[in-house]
This record gives C-alpha cells, structure tokens and sequence, in this order.
C-alpha cells in the first residue's frame, strides 16, 4: 500500500466513509485553469505599513467586465492578519497609498474620471478630497515630513490650443516610447502642492525628466532622478540629484555613467541609498545597493560582490514606484531583495559595508517588502509556481513566516494547476540553463503529450522560475493538455553577469542553442513528450526567438510569434531601441551586414512551419509595420499564416477582452496543429 492509499485507509477509519469520499469527490472537481480566469485573479498591487506598525493598506488589482480593463482598489486590515476593510468609493480607482508622517492620513493617486490626482482621506478612506486638479495627471508624489506639503511629478501643461488638431513636430532624438507616442519638448517636472490642496509652484525645469521624487527626513532636501546629460534620448545616464523645496541649490548626488534611481533616504537624513549603473547603456550589468553621502565623496557599493542583481519589485516595477533599499531604524542595515536562479530572496546588508547576510529565500519570489516601525518584522508578498502574490508577516531573523491574506484561495481551491520541475540541461559553452516544465494536469504517463516550448521576453531579466506566471501561459495550456516548457536561456538575469552578457553585441543564436539542449534534455528526462508534437512561441523576445528559431530549424509543427521585432535594418529608428542596437551593433551604415545577419527576417525563406502571428495597433515597442513585413513575406512565399492586430494596445495589452481572446486564439492555433489528447 502507497502513502496516498495509506492517508485514505487511515482517514476512514477515523472519519467513516462518506467524509473522505467527500473529500475526494472535491478534489476530482476542480477544473483546468482557462482564458476567462484572467478575471479570477487578485493581484496585491501596493503594500504600505502605518507609522504606528499596527495596520496595512494594500491594493487589490482585478480585470473587470465592465469597464474592459484593470480596477484598483484600496484595502486596510490589522498587521497581525484578520478582516480587511474596504476604502474605496464606488466608481474610484485608488492605487500608491502612502501613509501621512503622522499616520493620520493616507495620499493616493486616484483617478474619477478626471485624469490620475492626489487624493487625501483620513486613514479610515473617509473625507477624500483631491488636492490636485493637474490635466496632464500626476505621476507620482511624496510627502513632507511635517505631512504639511506634497511633492509630486506632472508633465508639462500643455499650451493652449487645440491639441488634437496639431501636427506633431518632432524635434528629439527618440521619436516615440511605448505607452507615450510621439514625443515632444514637453517633460516631467516636480511640483509641490499643500496637503489642503492649492496652486501648486514647480520646483524644477528644463529639457529633462524628473522623476521618482523622496523628501528628506529634516524637510531640508528633496531628492529626485534625472538625464541631465546634453540629450538625453541617447544614453540612460540617469543621476541622483538633491534639490531644496523651493527649487534652490540643485545638487547631483550621484553620478555612475550608468544609469542611478530608486533613492531613498536613511531615517537620520545623511545618507540616501540607490540602485546604481557602472556602466552607460549596458543592459547586461549587474546594478548593484549604493549607498551616497550627503556630504559628498565615493559611493559605497555594498552587493558588489553577489553578482547577481537587486530584484525590481515584479509588482511595482516602474521606475515611480520600484522598491529599492529599505533601512533599518537604525540606519545600520539595509534589505533589499535579489535575483537567484528564477527565483529571489531577501537579503541584509551592512549600510555601512560587509557582509551580506540572506533572511528569507527559497524556491519562490519574495516582493513587495516593508519594514515595520520597530524594526522587529517584515510585511511582504510571496508567490511560487502555484499560488500567487500574498500578503505576509515574517520576523527579521526569517523566521515566523506568517500568512495574513487569502486573496486567491478561492480561485485556487477550484482549479487543478500544473506543478513544473526544475530540469537543468547543458549548452556547448558548458554553461547550465534552467528551465521549468509544466506537465498537463491530466498526465497520463502511458501516453504521449505535445509539449509547447514557450519563450519568454526580454531578454534580460529571468521571467520563468517560481513564481506564479500571470499571464496564464504556464496553466492555461497544461489544463488544455500540452506540456509547457520556460527556459531561463543565455541572456536572462539572476545566473550572473558572465551568463547575461553572452549574448551582447550577437543576438539569438547562443539562445536559440540553450532553448534546444533544454528541450532535448526534457525530451530525454520524459518519455511522455511527444517530440513529434512540438509548438513554440512567445512575446517581445519571445516572439522574436520563436522566428529565429523557426527559421533554423523544422522540429516544431506550428509557431505563435507576437509582439515581435523582425528587420533590424528597417526598425531603426521606428521603435525605441536604437541606443541599444547603436552600443551593441554599431552603426546600420557601417554594419549592415551583421544587422541582416542577427535580424530573424533574414531566414524567412527558410520557415516553413505554419506561423500565427499577433501584434498590437500602438506597440512603440514592437511595432505593429514588423508583423505586417511578416505577414506579407509569408504570404508570398505561400507559408500558412494568419495576422491578428489588436487595436488601442500598447506593447503590454491592457484590456482584458484582448487577453482573453488571445488565449483563446493560443489554444485554438496549437490544437490545429498538435492535437492535444
């Protein structure tokens, strides 16, 4: 008799019949994960600690129905777990809280239809009042220590007119970013606003963007992250700088050649730590904890020695709102969380230099960290491979993990989920490269799978490893009955500088080589894997190495590439890459060749595996002219194609429908051509 067979001997001895049949019966009626689950999940958007350490407010991300996009909606529960209380309003969308110096009241950024603001309530959400009235929104904000004033960041006004009549007239280097359009002289600049509300006065100007905005602790500073470099299109030079609230005595703080941000302040004002660059435009580098004197002289690095890199917050990863160093009340130690091998860790360091000690790890994701007042615990967020982000409590030793929310345990409780397993394969170079293979939920071992090998963006950056794949790719297709396979390839994060930076300068093809050992060793682990039944596909990077791959070899029966860049010839200058291709590639005048040589379009003639192509309308990413060059190829040389464009979408989709359909169309594409049992 099994240990499974034992559990269930034993349990009906003790309970009787009916209860276990009971619970067996729900266990074999939960359902596969599908595409309308996009709807199911609760993501823990923001996490903020009140001053006096005895409650949380966090945010609660949905995708709603009604309105075909994402809600965010404020919650306050005791900070020893219990019921959480909504502060919302009906028809508001609250995200960023921060508490008051005092604790007495809570900042948001709110939008009622009347662009992105600051609102002010009491703590309890009650008496909100909106102490901006910015058309342009805001960006992000923070407040005073006397919790008398705000700083916050804004564009520039625009200047009147008729502004949707206007042509455009471009005068910077960088024509467009994603999610912004066409760029203009107009910039992002600092404001400072009564918490009563007001006219607000700017503080800094300039053909700049300022951003990321922290007042000091004595109110004396506030500091800020900007290019201040003579154009600052053309490298990430990002700085530290310090200015007085009045706009006065601008000083730069920190100067790395590459880029700095996410400062924050020691609590006795000294000190502010940071997230630096050593280097310009290097997308491979580790970006190490700084920490920078207020009297001047060298910044200290205090992880130099990880060689890995400080982990972004994955739920608050832009640059307003990434988490950075937290420190100690003491000002002694800093924690901070880094990258390891797909998954990430918290860790402390001595602010002053040393050796750096790890707190809490393991195989998942640790995010979203904050420090109590006392300095005794943390409240955090973890996720693996099979739940997703929730709020938790630990000590500051790690021990005493406690979880206080239960987002998502209804979702969870319905669904059957795929559990992958690490497999580590080998590539030429000798390096090893992890990846995950999600098994179908159904998993019959005496029969063969289709397996879809599904490539992930970046390429910098490890976005397979445990954590819980919102996306849906890792559990939608195994509830559909393929096997998933996420490789963490030459390029990605988290394995070290030597491993990320192999790739620099000659793109895809040392991908493509461990994106193959890792599908050859999980065909060799697993006999249930159809080789004979092979998808692939991906977004971003992902779509792109699933063209390349294509186009060198014939193994898989059906490709998916999206969001994708094709010819890097005709992309220059029509996305917003061109520093990167300029620092890696060199000149396209003086470089043609290599730059057909890496482009995935080269090798068009050379695919003849069925291909499905999805792009989105205003990608300034990945623009949408790419998949429309590849669709016309395909079509010419008589390859089996289809084209979906999804309007109003930037690089990332933000519409729920559109995700939705999407999924739909992945499972559909796939079955048409591996045939799922």
């Amino acid at each position: 008799m099994g240990p499974a067979a034992a559990r269930v001997a034993f349990l009906t001895l003790l309970v009787g019949t009916s209860l276990v049949d009971a619970a067996q019966s729900a266990a074999s009626a939960r359902r596969p994960v599908g595409p309308g689950d996009v709807y199911s999940l609760r993501v823990v958007a923001a996490l903020e600690v009140a001053p006096d350490g005895r409650s949380l407010v966090y945010v609660v991300q949905t995708a709603s129905r009604q309105s075909d996009g994402y809600t965010n909606a404020l919650f306050r529960m005791p900070s020893g777990g219990g019921q959480a209380r909504a502060l919302t309003p009906q028809g508001a969308d609250d995200w960023s809280p921060r508490f008051s110096p005092d604790g007495k009241r809570l900042a948001i950024l709110s939008d009622e239809g009347k662009g992105t603001q600051i609102v002010v309530a009491r703590s309890d959400g009650k008496r909100r009042k909106a102490v901006t009235r910015v058309a342009e929104g805001v960006l992000a904000f923070d407040w005073s220590p006397d919790g008398r004033q705000l700083v916050f960041v804004r564009n520039d006004p625009r200047k009147p007119g008729p502004p949707d009549d206007d042509p455009w007239v471009i005068t910077r280097t960088l024509i467009q970013r994603d999610g912004e359009g066409f760029l203009t002289e107009r910039r992002s600049h600092l404001w400072v606003v009564s918490a009563g509300g007001g006219e607000p006065r700017q503080i800094t100007s300039g053909p700049y963007d300022d951003t990321d905005p922290r007042w000091s602790p004595d109110g004396r500073w506030i500091a800020f992250v900007s290019n201040r470099t003579a154009d600052p299109d053309t490298n990430d030079n990002t700085d530290v700088f310090v200015v007085r609230p009045d706009g006065s005595a601008l000083t730069c703080l920190a100067a790395n050649p590459g880029p700095d941000d996410t400062p924050r302040w020691s609590h006795g004002g000294d000190r502010i730590a940071l997230i630096g660059g050593r280097r310009a435009n290097d997308y491979h580098q580790t970006r190490p904890l700084m920490v920078a004197s207020l009297a001047g002289g060298p910044l200290l690095d205090l992880s130099a020695d990880l060689d890995t890199w400080l982990s972004p917050d994955a739920l608050l990863a832009d640059d307003e709102t990434r988490q950075g160093g937290v420190w100690s009340p003491d000002d002694r130690t800093l924690y901070a969380t880094f990258e390891r091998r797909g998954a990430t860790y918290l860790a402390a360091l001595p602010s002053a230099g040393g050796t750096v000690r790890e707190i809490l790890g393991g195989p998942r994701h640790v995010e979203t960290v904050r420090l109590a007042p006392s300095g005794d615990r943390f409240f955090l967020t973890l996720s693996d491979a099979t739940h997703l982000p929730e709020i938790h409590t630990v000590r500051a030793d790690g021990s005493g993990l406690v979880r206080l929310s239960q987002l998502n345990d209804a979702f969870l409780n319905q669904v059957k989920l795929s559990v992958p397993e690490k497999i580590v394969a080998r590539n030429g170079a000798g390096d090893e490269v992890e990846s995950w293979l999600y098994p179908p939920v159904d998993l019959d071992p005496s029969r063969k799978h289709p397996l879809i090998l599904y490539v992930h963006y970046g390429p910098q950056d490890s976005y397979d490893g445990d954590y819980f794949d919102a996306g849906l790719e890792n559990q939608v297709f195994p509830g559909a009955g393929y096997a998933v396979l996420r490789v963490n390839y030459r390029g990605s994060f988290a394995y070290g500088e030597t491993f990320s930076r192999a790739i620099w300068g000659d793109w895809h093809s040392r991908e493509h080589e461990d994106l193959m050992a890792s599908l050859d060793e999980a065909l060799r682990r697993r006999s249930w894997l159809d080789p004979e039944r092979l998808g692939i596909g991906g977004w971003s990077y992902g779509g792109i190495m699933t063209l390349w791959t294509l186009g060198h070899t014939d193994r898989f029966k059906v490709g998916v590439p999206e969001r994708f860049s094709l010819d890097y010839p005709s992309i220059f200058g029509q996305d917003q890459w061109f520093v990167q291709y300029l620092e890696e590639l060199g000149s396209p005048f003086e470089e043609e060749e290599k730059y057909r040589r890496l482009s995935p379009g080269t090798y068009i003639p050379s695919i003849k595996t069925p291909l499905y192509i999805i792009a989105n309308e205003k990608d300034g990413n990945c623009p949408l002219a790419q998949a429309m060059q590849l669709y016309q190829r395909l079509r010419h040389l008589g390859v089996k194609t289809e084209l979906v464009v999804y309007p109003g979408e930037n690089h990332t989709m933000h519409h729920p429908t559109h995700l939705v359909d999407r999924l739909e169309r992945l499972l559909r594409w796939f079955g048409a051509h591996l045939s799922p049992p």
